[in-house]
């Protein structure tokens, strides 16, 4: 546990190093310097603007984390170690629709900034479109080969049996929650975050904590696992629906 904590601290402050070099070093168009290091309240504000929201949303996303935990706990420690196994995997198919949607977020930005709406709106439909379609495939992928995967992480097989049909229910949601982190990217380029901060508070709060609770009582386990899914569903159709009138709105300025 130390060496990972070590290897963290050593990773984030070589990180940081290397951002700095480059923006000191001249190698960049923009360049860093001591002198122009000041205090801008327009600036703060628009910083915590952006800032506070996605601070909210980490410590909302780390409640329901807990509140899945717990849950899942009063099954025993097969399925708590089954649990971790299946999110660990799914985060790689998270890491997929957060890489494209935040490199999509700078074009979002610039067409906005240019006013050039029909160009925005072609943009947030290829994003959509390729998003849902790579984590179609690999939903597909995990979901046939479930038990595959789950035992590169543990020979225990009641394990690899639970933790493959976890991976089934989580996978699940793979299809709607790229959508909605594009939204939610959109209204963070366009400078509208506290759009994006209530997705993000219908999302975790309005949908999926309750519904853990309650897909829990209702189904046990299987309720547990497909209770993300289920909210993703419905946050997506919220999503795509607010940035609809919004779209519309900007639209219609022209």
């Amino acid at each position: 546990i130390r060496g990972a904590a070590i290897a963290t601290i050593l990773g984030n402050i070589l990180s940081t190093a290397i951002c700095l070099w480059v923006y000191m070093s001249g190698r960049s168009l923009l360049r860093l310097s001591v002198r122009h290091i000041g205090f801008s309240l327009p600036i703060f504000k628009e910083i915590m603007l952006v800032g506070v929201p996605h601070t909210l949303e980490q410590f909302f996303s780390t409640a329901s984390i807990l509140v899945l935990n717990n849950l899942a706990a009063a099954y025993g420690g097969l399925y708590v170690a089954a649990m971790g196994i299946s999110s660990k995997i799914l985060s790689f198919g998270n890491y997929l629709y957060q890489g494209i949607a935040a490199g999509c977020q700078p074009l979002m930005g610039y067409n906005y900034g240019a006013a050039n709406y029909k160009r925005l709106r072609s943009l947030i439909r290829a994003a959509i479109l390729i998003t849902t379609g790579i984590e179609l495939a690999v939903m597909t992928v995990c979901g046939i080969f479930a038990p595959v995967f789950a035992g590169l992480f543990s020979a225990n097989e009641t394990v690899i049996e639970i933790a493959a049909m976890t991976l089934r229910g989580f996978m699940l949601t793979l299809p709607f929650v790229g959508t909605t982190s594009i939204v939610r990217n959109v209204y963070n380029a366009i400078g509208m975050p506290m759009y994006a901060f209530a997705i993000t508070i219908v999302r975790q709060l309005v949908l999926y904590i309750p519904f853990l609770l309650l897909l829990n009582a209702l189904f046990g386990y299987r309720g547990l696992i497909h209770a993300q899914a289920a909210e993703e569903m419905l946050c997506v159709i919220f999503s795509v629906f607010l940035l609809g009138r919004s779209l519309k709105k900007m639209e219609g300025k022209i």
